[in-house]
């Protein structure tokens, strides 16, 4: 739980007295606006609002906290201000290295806001799926999708970055469904062209685990080309379900063996351990993690 992101919809809620309208003020769903404070009131083992059909309304102790809480928030955002006015004056180029599928459909609309935030800071975006040398190339942060060894790196997790099994209804009419991850072995399976990992996939439950070798006529060196394979019946992929929410909205896509657990490949923000960090390229890392934590982007 980021009990400050919970504390401010504890806020929006008390004072608009309705999950639905304090949704709508912070741009979320009601959904998620209710699992942070229910998350806050488990978290301090009291209840801070009364809940029924007709209306919401703070307890005793939702008072009292509201009251701390609004002191609480006053000041932080006057601290920010004072941060903020000095990143005004912050300045140069920040070089971003990530994949395609995480600038097109996540990142580069905060890049975006970023660039009308801090207009006098300019971000070079080199979009690849290889994990460079961010030292060697003279990046400043890269996007990582795995466990980090490097410790010449220091990294911000910005995801747990689960992974789904997912295939087109029109493959599993004509080849068949899954029963259990040995299936795998006789099916289409669509991979990373460059990482030999991605041939072995690797399921849980409980304390079972099953690491299956897999093969396909079709791999690709980027995610979202996996994706339209297996969205035009070409097989079956094992990616983040973000990179396929689209489809799976649509029904392009369904999920498979949901009683098995894929790994999850955390994704990080990393820069160099042995360079002091500019200004600009701290608020860069914080804007993209912040709004993605804000928004519920990507899984926690």
């Amino acid at each position: 739980m980021d009990q400050l992101l919970a504390i401010r919809s504890f806020v929006r809620v008390a004072r608009a007295l309705s999950f639905q309208e304090a949704a709508r003020l912070e741009g979320l769903s009601q959904g998620t606006v209710s699992k942070r404070v229910a998350a806050l009131e488990k978290h301090l083992g009291v209840q801070l609002l009364r809940r029924n059909q007709r209306e919401v309304s703070p307890t005793a102790h939702g008072k009292a906290y509201l009251g701390r809480c609004l002191r609480l928030l006053e000041e932080f955002d006057a601290v920010e201000a004072s941060v903020r006015e000095d990143a005004n004056n912050a300045a140069g180029v920040v070089r971003f290295t990530l994949s395609p599928v995480l600038s097109r459909l996540i990142v580069a609309p905060l890049l975006v806001e970023f660039s009308h935030e801090y207009p006098r800071i300019d971000v070079v975006s080199f979009l690849t799926e290889r994990h460079s040398d961010i030292i060697a190339e003279g990046i400043d942060i890269a996007a990582r999708a795995r466990e980090l060894e490097d410790s010449s790196l220091i990294a911000r997790r910005i995801s747990s970055n689960p992974l789904t099994l997912a295939a087109a209804p029109s493959y599993l009419a004509a080849s068949g469904g899954l029963d259990r991850p040995e299936d795998l072995e006789a099916h289409n399976c669509l991979t990373f062209s460059r990482m030999r990992a991605s041939h072995n996939w690797r399921f849980k439950q409980g304390r079972k685990v099953r690491e299956i070798p897999v093969s396909g006529n079709l791999s690709a060196d980027q995610g979202d080309t996996l994706v339209e394979y297996a969205a035009a019946g070409a097989g079956i992929v094992l990616m983040p379900e973000w990179v396929m929410a689209d489809h799976l909205a649509a029904g392009r896509l369904v999920r498979l063996l949901q009683d098995w657990d894929p790994p999850s490949i955390p994704l990080h923000i990393v820069h160099a351990s042995n360079v002091a960090m500019p200004l600009r390229t701290r608020l860069l890392i914080d804007f993209i993690s912040r709004n993605i934590r804000r928004r519920d982007l990507l899984p926690l």
